[in-house]
């Protein structure tokens, strides 16, 4: 599959690295594919990097690792159309500041005939790609409102290694997603790093 991860910083460049290990197609999309951040990563990478529309282009899937703040500018101008769009991202607000509009539903309103499904975003970004590095337990959540794309971005995490995978429902539970951020920064804080991630314990039926 040909897929875009647009963004370049620790998450884009963990996703699109997997996402070659496991034989897709990828580019990375970038504001400045000339740099010399974007050289280096092209050449440690084997990835190309591409401005961000040039990266949509001829990609099946869409991922966003962008700051939330600039997601739906750049989105725009990429036109995403009806594609799938596994979006990562957070706003860097969100640290310290209300969540007015989550944005997963964001992006959505603004986008209405993308396949848009959250997922991943309160997760270091090692481990997004490499679930197994901690013990089993943890746990990963989705969200979406097209049944058929969830379905299709939960067996793209299998294919990460994530084993338990909790459907939250629509959209929106985006602000619920969203709103752990401050959480998992106070943990990285207390714990001394980013080698931890939450866990949902069910009761045996």
């Amino acid at each position: 599959m040909n897929i875009a991860v647009l963004g370049t910083g620790q998450v884009g460049s963990a996703i699109a690295g997997k996402l070659k290990a496991l034989g897709h197609e990828v580019v990375l999309g970038s504001r400045d594919p000339d740099g010399a951040k974007a050289r280096e990563l092209a050449a440690t990478t084997g990835i190309a990097v591409l401005r961000y529309a040039e990266a949509a282009a001829g990609a099946d899937w869409l991922v966003n690792a962008l700051p939330g703040e600039h997601a739906v500018d750049i989105l725009r101008a990429c036109a995403p159309g009806d594609r799938i769009l596994v979006d990562i991202g957070n706003y860097d607000h969100a640290v310290d500041q209300p969540i007015v509009e989550p944005l997963g539903e964001l992006i959505q309103r603004s986008f209405p005939d993308l396949r848009l499904v959250k997922t991943l975003n309160s997760v270091s970004a090692h481990l997004m790609v490499d679930p197994a590095s901690l013990p089993p337990g943890h746990t990963v959540f989705v969200a979406g409102n097209d049944e058929a794309a969830k379905a299709e971005v939960t067996a793209l995490l299998r294919s990460f290694g994530w084993q338990d995978i909790v459907d939250l429902g629509d959209l929106s539970a985006s602000r619920a997603m969203e709103q752990l951020i401050p959480l998992w920064m106070r943990l990285e804080e207390k714990l001394g790093g980013p080698d931890f991630q939450l866990s949902v314990i069910r009761r045996s039926r």
